[in-house]
C-alpha cells in the first residue's frame, strides 16, 4: 500500500512537471505573480526554475534541435563506452560483443536519420547555433553510420562547414578516411583503425612519413600519441616494417566485415 501511494506521488509530480514544462512563458510568469500575490511560497518555487527553460525554448530557433542532440549524443557515446569496455576484456566479456554490437548499429542507423533530417532542413549548424556538443554530435553521427552513401554524400558537405567555420578541420579528417577505409583505399590523416589479432592496427596510410604534419595542419595529436590511447605506438620505421602484414590485415577486414 506504502509502494503504492509512493509510485502515485511520483507519477503525480511527474505529469506536474511535464504539464509545467510544457506552458508558455507567460503562463508561467502569471502562475509565479499569482503565487506571490497569494503568499504560495510552493508552487513559486516548483515554478519560477521553469522560467529559464520556457523563455530558451520561446527564443532559440534550434532550442528542439540542440535538445533531441544533446539526447542522441548520449545514446552514441554510451553503447560505445559499453564496446569499447567489450574490447578491453575480450577475455572475461567478449561473449557479449555479438549481442551488442547490433544494437549499437541500430542506434546508429536511428540517429544519422534524425540528423540527415536537420542538416538537410538547417544545413550544418555550427557551435553558435547549436553549442560545441551539439555540432560535434553532427559529425559522430556520420561518421559512425554503417552506411558509406550517407558518409559519401555529407562528406563535401562537412568540408564546406569547415571552410566557413561551422565544423572543426579534424572532423573532415575523419570522415574523409572514414570515407576512403569503407572504398577499400589507404587513408590520409591515420585516424581509422582496425581490432585485429589482439591488437590495434592502423588502416594502411597513403604517405606514411608526411602523415604527422598532415595531422598538425588540422590540430590533431601526433600519430604515435593517438596510437598510445589503443595500447599501441606508431614510427615510421616499425610501420614500414609491418606494412605487408597490415595490408594483409586489411584486405582479411574488407572482406569479412559486417
Amino acid at each position: 500500500m506504502r509502494q503504492t501511494k509512493a509510485l502515485f506521488l511520483v507519477l503525480v509530480a511527474l505529469a506536474f512537471t511535464m504539464s509545467a514544462s510544457a506552458q508558455s512563458l507567460d503562463s508561467l510568469k502569471t502562475i509565479c505573480y499569482e503565487a506571490l500575490e497569494s503568499d504560495d511560497t510552493a508552487t513559486f518555487n516548483r515554478t519560477y526554475p521553469m522560467l529559464y527553460e520556457a523563455f530558451t525554448r520561446e527564443n532559440d530557433e534550434y532550442y528542439e534541435v540542440r535538445q533531441t542532440l544533446a539526447k542522441i549524443r548520449n545514446t552514441d557515446q554510451s553503447i560505445r563506452i559499453l564496446v569499447a569496455d567489450i574490447h578491453r576484456n575480450m577475455a572475461g566479456r567478449g561473449k557479449y560483443l555479438s549481442l551488442v554490437r547490433p544494437i549499437m548499429n541500430a542506434i546508429d542507423r536511428a540517429n544519422v536519420e534524425i540528423v540527415t533530417n536537420f542538416i538537410d532542413k538547417h544545413g550544418w549548424l555550427g557551435k553558435d547555433d547549436i553549442g560545441e556538443d551539439g555540432n560535434e554530435t553532427l559529425f559522430l553521427c556520420i561518421q559512425h553510420c554503417q552506411d558509406s552513401v550517407i558518409q559519401h554524400k555529407y562528406l563535401p558537405i562537412i568540408e564546406d562547414a569547415v571552410k566557413k567555420g561551422n565544423a572543426e578541420p579534424w572532423h573532415f579528417a575523419f570522415l574523409t578516411d572514414r570515407v576512403l577505409m569503407n572504398q577499400g583505399k589507404p587513408q590520409i590523416y591515420g585516424t581509422q583503425t582496425i581490432a585485429a589479432k589482439g591488437r590495434t592496427f592502423l588502416v594502411p596510410l597513403q604517405n606514411t612519413r608526411e602523415v604527422d604534419a598532415l595531422r598538425k595542419s588540422i590540430g590533431l595529436e601526433s600519430l604515435d600519441n593517438y596510437m598510445q590511447g589503443f595500447g599501441e605506438h606508431f614510427s615510421v620505421a616499425d610501420y614500414l616494417k609491418e606494412e605487408a602484414s597490415i595490408n594483409a590485415i586489411f584486405k582479411h577486414w574488407l572482406l569479412n566485415r559486417k
